[in-house]
């Protein structure tokens, strides 16, 4: 089951933001993003694998759909990404159920405190707005954490279309809308692939380019850039095995 859950504002631009040139459109999942400053990344990682095989673990993929991937960060105070992601919040909604039940998800929850800074850990929960290609397939990713003023979101959210419209996309890339951990940043954008200086070079190239002054021009009012991270596939968790 997927359920899009649009703003009246998205709404009314719907028909304007959306582009067939790069296959932009509304997204179909919710996630939450859980940010560790890992100590100790080998036993962080078998802390996760012993709970992946748990009957509680099990239950959870089962009942919910979920699905989780493992990812190392760099630029910024956290060095690993879990990111567990449901088809929509009903889903979420059982699977949060599940795992805050479970002794084996406890159990896995302090063992990560042994091999993480706990003090730094930070969450936040997103339902995908609009994305482009199927970032499922990439294992590279730029991720830029931005605040956009309230109420002005139909408008960034055009501004930001109208400038990838005009850019030659590599992989996969999208505007996350955070819902609820809001308190740095509203919206979190990615641009995806599978080479890491494939990623770079068209960063590159977007940033030098006449539409990205166009598209700052249009946003600096509204737009402020929070910090911008690289995020590297490590592991997936699925949930179909």
């Amino acid at each position: 089951m997927k359920k899009i859950l649009f703003s009246i504002l998205i709404t009314i631009f719907s028909v304007n933001i959306f582009s067939d040139d790069h296959g932009i459109k509304p997204g179909n999942v919710v996630a939450e993003f859980h940010y560790f400053d890992v100590t100790d990344p080998m036993s962080f990682v078998a802390t996760v694998d012993k709970f992946d095989v748990s009957s509680c673990a099990q239950n959870w993929r089962e009942k919910s759909g979920v699905n989780i991937g493992l990812y190392a960060l760099g630029g910024g105070a956290h060095s690993h990404l879990i990111l567990v992601v449901y088809d929509d919040f009903d889903q979420m909604q059982i699977g949060r159920s599940i795992f805050g039940s479970c002794q084996e998800s406890a159990q896995m929850i302090k063992s990560m405190d042994n091999y993480s800074n706990s003090d730094k850990y930070y969450n936040f929960v997103t339902e995908l707005a609009l994305e482009s290609g199927d970032w499922r397939t990439d294992t590279v990713f730029a991720n830029v954490d931005i605040k956009v003023e309230s109420g002005e979101e139909a408008k960034y959210l055009k501004a930001w279309v109208d400038f990838m419209e005009s850019q030659e996309s590599v992989g996969s890339f999208g505007i996350n809308r955070i819902l609820f951990g809001n308190k740095y940043y509203t919206h979190m954008i990615y641009l995806g692939s599978n080479s890491m200086s494939e990623l770079t070079n068209s960063m590159k190239t977007a940033f030098s380019s006449r539409d990205y002054q166009t598209y700052l021009n249009k946003v600096e009012d509204i737009r402020t850039n929070v910090q911008t991270r690289m995020a590297q596939f490590v592991k997936a968790y699925p949930n179909e095995r």
